[in-house]
């Protein structure tokens, strides 16, 4: 099996489906090969254990852009759930993991935010999805990215998408 193109490729998650005996990789691509522009666009697939093609998501930079999956998880319910960022932003999304079809899809932005004044973000792999809280019963995604240097740690209602708190950590420069 072959994947790739012919400028960067960058995969940032990996991971073993043990139910559906998958190899699932996801992460960002630059290469024109796959969309008529050589810009960033996010990447998922899943091949079985012989590096069969089972599925395939190619999520091209336009219009509401994907452009890079920086980690990623299967939860309880088996489906496949992505940390990335799309128009700039992080967004949540979940898979299902035999066939790659789209399940959810959730946006975060700050407050005030517009097409002008939009914060930067740095996403890094942060995210887990606990199907039924142990307190509520409710399902609720917990989500670690950077925003304007300050890290953010936010728990969002799945079916909501409220977010239920936020713990922001600042580094001040200081060693502790």
């Amino acid at each position: 099996m072959v994947s790739g193109g012919s400028k960067d490729e960058k995969v940032s998650c990996t991971l073993f489906d043990p139910v559906n005996e998958y190899i699932i990789v996801a992460g960002n691509s630059t290469s024109e090969d796959y969309a008529p522009a050589a810009n960033d666009h996010a990447f998922a697939y899943a091949v079985d254990l012989d590096g069969n093609w089972k599925w395939g998501k190619f999520f091209y930079n336009v219009s509401y852009a994907v452009s890079t999956i920086s980690g990623c998880q299967i939860d309880d319910n088996q489906n496949l759930v992505l940390l990335g960022l799309g128009d700039s932003m992080p967004v949540v999304m979940e898979l299902n993991t035999i066939d790659g079809t789209a399940i959810k899809f959730v946006s975060l932005e700050q407050i005030g935010s517009s097409d002008t004044n939009v914060p930067w973000y740095v996403t890094y792999g942060g995210i887990h999805h606990d199907v039924a809280d142990q307190d509520d019963g409710l399902a609720y995604y917990y989500i670690s990215f950077i925003m304007k240097d300050y890290l953010q740690v936010v728990k969002v209602g799945r079916e909501s998408q409220l977010i239920e708190w936020n713990y922001q950590y600042i580094y001040d420069g200081t060693e502790t």
